[in-house]
């Protein structure tokens, strides 16, 4: 499917602009132009998301939207519910990280962002790529990387109490296994290093646990999404738009804004679960 959308994407993008597009850069340059370049690989990512669970329906014999809750469903309400401690935890993150680089300045002097608001006429092109195909790239993640994958690691263990490897089935009866193995592919189809591969190994490893202690994905999705909204639509409104792709590492100070953020997201989405009584088994 991805190859067929390239395709059809680059024939489209030849007879519209009379160009021929560049596969000479990165594997995210490709047209040339920053906003374009990111619809296409927003779009690459998104179509994951009906293929998993037409893969759990077709080849595992299971409902096909198991992976998204233990109700077989997207549970909208709730997932409108996570959506206010997720806006929380951007703002709180963006507070902090002001306040640690004013209290720890990093030694790269130049890494801030010194562009200035490029004015609404050549920001609504990029808001809208960004507003209208990023929940479909996060969420599709999601169904991956916390959805499919942490309940294939659950799912593995010998069916037999008794065996010699009666500790195999001690340990996968945890979700910890599948939670850490996740969030550690999670890492590894990013670009990051340093520090950053740590903060966002934590990220995963807290939309992961969300995932299990809420028994479906709507926390980690409503996360996941306004996180990539955020990070996305800042530096596009400032004329960053160009190293979208560009991940990196960052210094250790990341940690002290998003440990306590995330944090946040932990005991806020807890208690609301409770509150909502949302169901965590099937």
């Amino acid at each position: 499917m991805s190859v067929a959308l390239l395709t059809i994407w680059t024939i489209a993008h030849a007879i519209i602009t009379g160009d021929a597009p560049s596969f000479e850069g990165s594997g995210t340059e490709i047209f040339g132009n920053p906003a374009e370049d990111l619809a296409m690989n927003l779009v690459l990512l998104g179509v994951l998301t009906p293929f998993v669970p037409l893969t759990a329906w077709l080849l595992q014999r299971r409902p096909a939207w198991s992976v998204a809750s233990v109700l077989n469903r997207i549970r909208w309400r709730w997932l409108a519910w996570c959506c206010l401690p997720a806006f929380g935890y951007i703002v709180l993150s963006f507070g902090l990280g002001q306040l640690v680089d004013q209290l720890i300045p990093a030694e790269d002097t130049t890494a801030g962002d010194d562009g200035s608001w490029i004015g609404f006429a050549k920001f609504v092109v990029p808001l809208l790529i960004v507003v209208f195909l990023v929940p479909f790239q996060a969420t599709a993640e999601e169904f991956v990387f916390r959805g499919w994958l942490i309940q294939a690691i659950g799912a593995y263990g010998p069916d037999s109490v008794e065996g010699r490897a009666r500790w195999v089935r001690v340990l996968f009866r945890s979700p910890w296994p599948g939670i850490v193995i996740a969030g550690g592919a999670f890492v590894s189809a990013h670009g990051y290093t340093g520090w950053a591969m740590l903060d966002i190994f934590l990220f995963a490893v807290l939309a992961g646990w969300l995932t299990v202690r809420t028994g479906g994905l709507e926390a980690a999705i409503a996360l996941h999404v306004l996180n990539n909204l955020y990070a996305f639509l800042l530096p596009a409104a400032f004329g960053g738009l160009d190293g979208w792709s560009e991940q990196g590492g960052a210094p250790w100070t990341i940690l002290l804004s998003d440990i306590p953020s995330l944090a946040f997201v932990l005991f806020t989405v807890t208690w609301l679960a409770k509150r909502q009584r949302i169901a965590r088994v099937s």
